[in-house]
């Protein structure tokens, strides 16, 4: 005898429909709450220049041998000097909590704004493992005129008078980004 057919092989086969409500729900909801979260997030940047390389002012500014201040941050210590040795290089140890000494570090910047009144550029170079409320610090101690500093003039060309001074050294360039040291 012979068996009946399968009835599998006649059914017809239905389309399937996925419902998408629930995951454009689920989508509408997501996007309200980054949006939400959004406005809860600060950015915050710390305004540097870049340092430019141009072969013209480069050479233009090599005869002059300019000061050309450098502050390093190193693991024990703070070294503030010149490459072209205009003035001596002072080491600041940190202190015993093993943070660089602000105060003092911004006594020998005073010292350097007493000697070159002129200038505006300092060179921050940092070591890799420096956090940023270090480095924010020491920025802040090499810009910033205190209170208790001795007053510093400069002559204005213009009008031939003596001004005071209100910024140290207020263009902070980072230097060694890529270095270890």
């Amino acid at each position: 005898m012979l068996k009946r057919p399968s009835s599998r092989r006649r059914s017809s086969t239905a389309i399937v429909q996925i419902n998408l409500i629930p995951m454009l729900d689920a989508l509408v909801t997501l996007i309200g709450f980054l949006l939400f979260t959004l406005s809860y997030l600060a950015l915050v940047h710390v305004e540097t220049l870049m340092p430019q390389v141009s072969s013209e002012q480069l050479e233009q500014q090599l005869k002059e041998k300019p000061l050309q201040l450098t502050v390093s941050l190193r693991e024990g210590d703070v070294q503030v000097w010149s490459p072209f040795e205009k003035f001596a290089t002072k080491v600041i140890p940190n202190t015993s909590e093993g943070l660089p000494d602000v105060q003092a570090v911004h006594r020998a910047i005073v010292e350097v704004k007493q000697q070159f009144p002129k200038e505006t550029k300092v060179v921050l170079a940092p070591y890799g493992g420096a956090s940023y409320d270090v480095l924010v610090s020491l920025m802040d101690s090499v810009r910033v005129v205190e209170p208790t500093d001795p007053p510093l003039f400069i002559k204005n060309e213009k009008t031939g008078n003596d001004e005071p001074i209100k910024m140290l050294f207020p263009e902070v360039v980072f230097g060694n980004l890529l270095g270890d040291s």
